[in-house]
């Protein structure tokens, strides 16, 4: 495990591949279909808003001719093979290591990377940390692929060493927080990016200030990924991001904690944080954001 740590220290990502076995992977996808057949074919559709439980369907058109679902938001929320995939032994030995040694949930999506011609689907570059600043930057977020991924569908890609440089400015000209860095204006060192390629069961690890997005799928089929965010325990949040967040649930927020003890006292590290602020509307996902 030294050595995978000192990857994840020097690069900011840690790939695992079949992580996560077919069995498990065949089960989860089958509910996966359940799911989206069952929301689409829904009469009426609302394109959710957040709220605590924050279990809903991001799609890429209020259209019902041209709708597509982008996202489901938490949804080990509702389903027990996402939170049983949440809080997987594997996954958790793996991320008590990279946080040093404690575990709190914090946020979970399931996304789709919609064929190119369906388009909505593409993610600008950007850093996690710039949409939830904490009292440390012991966060991460944890890929799960659910489906075999190539340079073609639109591989998630992470430039290299970037969690240990600057905080970018995720702000447009008119200084409203759009959840993505201009790289007209910044260098960001695009030939350090790797693309996280691999099959069905693989898992990245990725550091909350990695630079990270991913282009478009140029495949038939829509790329399912399971994205997780973890953070320590005494990592604190300095603004509410919609998910459990210890001002408007402190018991529900100290529920999340998967490994370590409950405590009031954050740790307080010099990391650069700029607030995601102020916001031209209340966007529901990065999609819808990014696009502003």
């Amino acid at each position: 495990m030294n050595k995978d740590l000192n990857f994840f220290k020097k690069n900011g990502y840690l790939v695992k591949e079949n992580l996560i076995n077919k069995i498990t992977i065949n089960k989860i996808n089958k509910v996966v279909n359940e799911v989206i057949t069952k929301e689409k074919n829904k009469k009426h559709i609302e394109n959710g808003t957040q709220s605590y439980d924050n279990y809903h369907f991001v799609y890429n058109s209020i259209s019902k001719k041209n709708r597509e679902i982008l996202r489901l938001n938490n949804p080990q929320n509702r389903h027990k093979i996402f939170y049983d995939l949440s809080r997987n032994k594997k996954i958790i030995s793996i991320a008590k290591k990279l946080l040093r040694g404690s575990v709190r949930f914090h946020l979970g999506k399931l996304n789709f990377k919609l064929p190119n011609k369906k388009k909505g689907s593409e993610i600008g570059w950007h850093q996690d940390w710039a949409f939830y600043p904490h009292t440390n930057d012991d966060l991460i977020t944890v890929g799960i692929y659910l489906d075999d991924c190539f340079e073609k569908n639109g591989p998630l890609k992470i430039i290299k060493n970037s969690h240990n440089k600057k905080l970018y400015n995720h702000h447009n000209n008119e200084n409203f927080f759009v959840g993505k860095i201009n790289t007209k204006k910044n260098k960001i060192g695009l030939k350090n990016s790797v693309s996280i390629t691999g099959t069905a069961g693989m898992v990245v690890f990725f550091h909350c200030r990695s630079v990270h997005g991913s282009g478009h799928n140029q495949m038939n089929s829509s790329r399912p990924l399971i994205l997780f965010g973890y953070r320590a325990c005494d990592a604190w949040p300095l603004i509410n991001d919609g998910n459990p967040h210890p001002e408007v649930n402190l018991e529900n927020y100290n529920k999340n904690i998967i490994v370590g003890k409950k405590s009031i006292k954050p740790r307080l590290t010099k990391v650069p944080t700029i607030i995601p602020l102020p916001k031209k509307k209340h966007y529901i996902s990065i999609y819808e954001l990014q696009k502003n």
